[in-house]
């Protein structure tokens, strides 16, 4: 009975191994998801914010916003930062039609008055702002991925005529990578032994 009991256990820990590997994401995935993912909360934040004066556009507003947060939490390139800023946008409509649920639950946005549009009159006002909310992420996320991988100004550099001296070999620890200082035998930062 024990060795049948070891025998499940074995094949419950591989099958949990099994599930638990196949849903782990490549770094590139996580941070892409780190980004949009802070990129639609500020997006649905702000529109919420921004509906309360009833600022016209606030949805295409959050998410610019959102689309440059998501490209600057990215730091990758332009076309990976116009993705996450799609995605922002795209995924902070949602996210600001529940903050703004609640924002009229508790009373900080009016009910709007007067008779009750059609069906398909909001299904098209939906699609609308989703749009909007793409093309506002996307110009966010280009913006911010521009923003953050601006060159800078390449300056001249300036030549200094330093005495010679005779050339010294730079060495680098085996185990850490740490410049070395001349003749040492033991690295300073790991303490690892130096061949010589």
């Amino acid at each position: 009975m024990s060795r049948r009991l070891t025998v499940e256990s074995v094949i419950l820990y591989s099958e949990g191994r099994f599930l638990a590997s196949g849903i782990s994401l490549s770094a590139k995935s996580r941070d892409l998801w780190v980004a949009t993912l802070s990129g639609l909360i500020v997006s649905g934040v702000l529109a919420s914010v921004l509906s309360i004066p009833d600022i016209p556009f606030s949805t295409g507003i959050g998410a610019l916003v959102g689309g440059v947060v998501a490209a600057y939490v990215l730091y990758g390139k332009v076309n990976q930062a116009v993705t996450a800023g799609a995605l922002a946008g795209i995924l902070g409509t949602p996210f600001f039609l529940g903050v703004s649920q609640i924002f009229l639950i508790f009373g900080l946005i009016p009910i709007p008055s007067g008779p009750n549009p059609p069906l398909s009159q909001l299904q098209t006002e939906v699609v609308f702002i989703f749009m909007i909310n793409l093309v506002a992420g996307v110009i966010g996320g280009a913006l911010g991925g521009t923003i953050r991988h601006r060159k800078p100004e390449m300056e001249q550099p300036t030549t200094v005529a330093l005495p010679s001296a005779a050339p010294t070999q730079v060495r680098y620890c085996v185990q850490c990578g740490a410049q070395l200082p001349s003749g040492a035998v033991i690295c300073p930062h790991c303490n690892a032994r130096q061949p010589q």
